[in-house]
């Protein structure tokens, strides 16, 4: 038998793929929707840095004849590159290397003129002195640029692309990080979870495997969830079935060891007889006898045996007329009853009442009842046999002219082997055993009762039809 996935691995496994694609694409969104907020911010301050130089020193330089540009410096330790902090200082922070800005001013006639920026600003102009926003690469580096300007001055705010995508980075990871520590924990916990749910099924395991071959009663565990409750019930069914199984092949076998005995018994002591005949006569009655005993234990035998194919499922199974089976088991008996001065009365539907089973369980039911019938009742007496449908079911009615069954003693007869006290005719003890294996086995009914003015036996058999 080939084993399949492991449950515990495939529910783990979809739990994890499950949680990566939702939480990857919330945390791709998050970080999306973050960068693109943290931009518009980046874009927001740099105008507004503009906006606050333009107000402070724009108006005062707009005159300014000095030759050379002021130059705004920052600390020396911010002003370090090779130094690189993400914690804010007393002096400021990193970052402000990053920002610069430079004051334009125009005057008709003449090249624009710088006449003041941040040290972390070039030389050349960072924009083309138009008004917005804009890129533009200097030294190798993306800037974003602001330019505004006020009369004959130019303010232009710039900062270093770089600088925004670290920031815009570390949002990123600020937003991803505690998704990645949450579906870690995710899957800890479902992997806990499913470990405890899934427990009763390696407990079942383990006890299933620790049970030994003679043990048939349910299997118990400390915890049943209402997903496996029906495939515990089934088990516990199964093996209640396994065990009813067994003991009735231990019955079968203990009471053909003891039915076999007597007829085996009696056939040795007639063949002892036969061999010690002093003359024709004798042999010739011994030789009765053993043939006699011969077919008694032949017949036993053959009851036996459809006694216990009866309690056992049926290979194969097949649509069949039960008319045509009567028919048949009639047919059969008709010579056996001419013999014995029995006269079969049939009385048979036209529907064909077709049930599915097995063809040779149904032949031994009705073959059995006529037979008990037959046996038990005179020689010369009815024996009738009715078929019938009634709704979803088939009725097969026998009745015999016989001594009766008390009703004290009707439940009894349907065990294997009983014989009701002094009754005429010799069997086994089987007949109605068989048909009442038959009978359960196709979901019916089987009832004895008094035949017409309180005489003989009636027994009325039910099966469902389909």
């Amino acid at each position: 038998m080939s084993v399949g996935r492991s449950i515990r691995l495939l529910l783990l496994a979809g739990t994890t793929l499950i949680l990566l694609a939702v939480m990857g694409i919330s945390a791709l969104l998050s970080f999306m929707a973050g960068q693109k907020e943290a931009e518009e911010l980046f874009d927001a301050r740099l105008a507004t840095s503009a906006r606050v130089i333009e107000s402070l020193i724009a108006r005062s330089v707009e005159t300014a004849t000095i030759e050379a540009p002021l130059v705004m410096s920052l600390p020396a330790p911010l002003a370090d590159n090779g130094e690189h902090r993400d914690d804010p200082t007393a002096l400021g922070h990193y970052y402000e290397t990053h920002i610069a800005y430079q004051v334009w001013r125009i005057v008709e006639g003449s090249p624009p003129r710088l006449i003041a920026r941040s040290s972390s600003a070039p030389q050349e102009p960072i924009s083309a002195l138009e008004p917005g926003f804009s890129g533009r690469v200097i030294d190798g580096r993306l800037w974003r640029v602001f330019a505004l300007s006020s009369g004959g001055v130019w303010i232009v705010a710039g900062e270093r692309d770089d600088a925004r995508s670290e920031l815009t980075d570390e949002l990123g990871w600020a937003v991803i990080a505690p998704m990645l520590i949450g579906l870690l924990l995710v899957l800890s916990a479902s992997a806990a979870l499913i470990r405890y749910g899934l427990a009763p099924l390696s407990e079942l395991a383990v006890r299933i495997g620790a049970r030994s071959p003679q043990a048939f009663g349910p299997i118990e565990l400390s915890r049943v969830p209402a997903e496996i409750a029906p495939l515990m019930a089934a088990l516990n069914r199964l093996l209640e079935r396994v065990r009813q199984a067994l003991d009735r092949e231990r019955r079968f076998v203990d009471a053909a060891a003891h039915e076999l005995r007597t007829p085996l018994a009696a056939l040795r002591l007639h063949a002892q007889n036969l061999q010690r005949a002093r003359d024709e006569a004798e042999r010739t009655a011994s030789l009765s006898r053993v043939l006699e005993g011969v077919e008694r234990t032949a017949h036993l035998a053959e009851q036996m045996l459809a006694f216990s194919r009866a309690g056992r499922p049926a290979a194969e199974q097949a649509a069949v007329p039960l008319r045509e089976v009567v028919v048949d088991a009639v047919r059969q008996r008709e010579a056996a009853a001419r013999a014995t001065g029995h006269r079969l009365d049939v009385s048979l539907c036209d529907d064909p009442c077709t049930r599915v089973a097995d063809a040779s369980a149904l032949s031994s039911m009705a073959g059995n009842l006529i037979d008990n019938a037959m046996r038990y009742s005179s020689q010369g007496s009815v024996v009738s046999i009715s078929l019938e449908r009634v709704g979803a079911e088939a009725v097969l009615t026998v009745s015999d002219s016989g001594p009766g069954i008390p009703e004290a003693l009707r439940d009894r007869v349907f065990e294997p082997y009983y014989r009701v006290p002094g009754a005429a005719g010799v069997g086994s003890g089987l007949g109605l055993s068989i048909v009442r294996e038959v009978i359960d086995r196709l979901g019916g009914s089987i009832a004895i009762a008094s035949g017409a003015a309180g005489a003989g036996t009636t027994i009325e058999v039910r099966v469902p039809l389909g």
